[in-house]
C-alpha cells in the first residue's frame, strides 16, 4: 500500500517551503461553506494557509475533505487522503477545535439527542393500539391501516433519531498530523 505523506506547513506569506519550514504542528483551516453532516459524512474544509505534503505545495483556499464522526459533544473528522491537480496523496489529518480538542465542539448536542429520542420513541408507539374486530372487512382495513401507520412512525422515528450536526462557513480549525 501507499506510505502517509508527513506534511510541511508553510511559513505565512511564502511560497518556498525549502526555505521557511514553520516550526507549529498544525495548519489553520476553516470549514468551506455552511453545511448540515449526519454521522459518517463528509465535511468540506478550506487551508486558510499553504502547506507542503509529498514535495508538492497545497495553495491557500485549497479545499479538503475529510468523514465526521459524531462523538458525545464533539464531531471528529478524519482527513485519510488530499487531492489537488489530479494526485491523491494520502495522509493521516484529524481536525482540532480552536479549544486544542480533537474534533469540533458541538454545544448542547447531548441534550439534542435526548429531545429527539423522546420524540422518535413516541412516534414509534404511534399507531400500535388500534384494534377493530367486528367483521372481517373491518379487520383487514383495520390491519392494513395499522401497517400504514406503523411504518410511517417507523420512517418518522429513524429520522428522529439521526443526529445532525449544521456547521457555520468559516468556523475555524486546525489540522494536525501525529507524527509517531
Amino acid at each position: 500500500m501507499y506510505s502517509v505523506a508527513y506534511l510541511t506547513f508553510l511559513k505565512k506569506g511564502t511560497r518556498k517551503f525549502a526555505n521557511y519550514i514553520s516550526d507549529r504542528n498544525t495548519i489553520p483551516a476553516c470549514v468551506h461553506g455552511a453545511q448540515s453532516v449526519t454521522d459518517g459524512q463528509t465535511v468540506r474544509l478550506r487551508l486558510l494557509e499553504p502547506m507542503a505534503v509529498a514535495g508538492r505545495t497545497i495553495p491557500r483556499n485549497a479545499v479538503v475533505v475529510g468523514t465526521g464522526k459524531i462523538q458525545g459533544e464533539r464531531l471528529d473528522i478524519g482527513i485519510t487522503s488530499l487531492e489537488y491537480d489530479g494526485t491523491i496523496i494520502p495522509v493521516e489529518l484529524a481536525v482540532y477545535d480552536t479549544d486544542g480538542q480533537s474534533g469540533i465542539f458541538i454545544p448542547n448536542s447531548m441534550e439534542m439527542n435526548a429531545v429527539r429520542e423522546v420524540a422518535a420513541n413516541m412516534g414509534g408507539s404511534l399507531g400500535s393500539s388500534i384494534n377493530i374486530s367486528t367483521n372481517a372487512g373491518a379487520q383487514l382495513a383495520s390491519d392494513l391501516g395499522k401497517g400504514l401507520i406503523q411504518g410511517t412512525s417507523q420512517y418518522i422515528a429513524k429520522k428522529m433519531r439521526t443526529v445532525k450536526v449544521h456547521l457555520k462557513s468559516g468556523y475555524k480549525v486546525m489540522l494536525y498530523q501525529d507524527r509517531d
